[in-house]
């Protein structure tokens, strides 16, 4: 999933809004995207942070509503 700092104001379908960026390590305010992607993971510089268990569960169901 693409994480971005540009937070819409009314978020779409499968947005879902990480609610404790600051716990999570985040810089700024962020929203995770429903664009699902691979990586090789050679290409990964450094890890961004952690979602809490209260985002995990948001992020779950979002999937859930884009993958049926």
């Amino acid at each position: 999933m693409a994480i971005t700092s540009v937070v819409p104001p009314t978020p779409h379908v499968g947005d879902v809004i990480v609610s404790q960026w600051q716990a999570a390590g985040l810089l700024k305010p962020s929203a995770i995207k429903p664009v699902i992607t691979t990586i090789e993971k050679n290409l990964v510089v450094k890890g961004m942070g952690a979602l809490t268990s209260t985002d995990q569960q948001s992020l779950r169901h979002a999937l859930r509503v884009i993958l049926g």
